[in-house]
């Protein structure tokens, strides 16, 4: 009698234990699965800072491109012919003839926009004499980083309208 009061509560046992297995493949199938999305969501956000951090970077050595350009043709850039906010219309080609200073600076720009046209989403820059100074120009080039549609052009940016930007400031010694 002993012997078969055993096996039935060995019996009772086993069956209680069933349910409880479940249970525990069902919570570590739930934190697996939790695991799986933290580790989605954080592989989202490290390509969206890097897509930022590329776009930043291009633009910078697009700033600094141009910045270069402007200090090797001195004579134009004091005389104004860098200075422009909209993509300029015509052609110039110094690269098989060559040019004075006002048709390189005009080339200078039109490869600068090239360089913005491809490496930056809805890309635009220009070029601008610092308020009260003569020969100290501001260079910015601006983006969409987020390609929300933003139009703003305050540089630093001063709301979510604004688009992304560089600015660099480039003082031209007097020839």
């Amino acid at each position: 009698m002993i012997m078969r009061r055993r096996k039935i509560e060995a019996g009772r046992t086993a069956l209680r234990q069933r349910g409880d297995s479940m249970i525990e493949v069902l919570v570590t199938v739930i934190v697996i699965a939790i695991g799986v999305l933290g580790t989605a969501a954080l592989q989202i956000t490290t390509m969206k800072n890097l897509k930022g951090s590329q776009s930043s970077g291009s633009a910078i050595m697009i700033a600094e491109d141009l910045a270069e350009r402007m200090r090797i043709n001195p004579s134009a850039s004091l005389d104004g012919r860098y200075l422009h906010s909209s993509k300029p219309g015509t052609s110039t080609n110094c690269v098989s003839s060559s040019c004075d200073d006002q048709k390189l600076a005009h080339y200078d720009l039109e490869s600068w926009w090239q360089q913005i046209d491809a490496s930056l989403p809805s890309g635009s820059g220009e070029v601008v004499l610092k308020t009260g100074a003569t020969n100290t120009f501001v260079l910015t080039v601006r983006w969409d980083a987020d390609n929300n549609g933003s139009t703003g052009t305050n540089c630093p940016i001063q709301s979510s309208a604004d688009l992304e930007c560089v600015q660099i400031e480039l003082s031209i010694p007097a020839v």
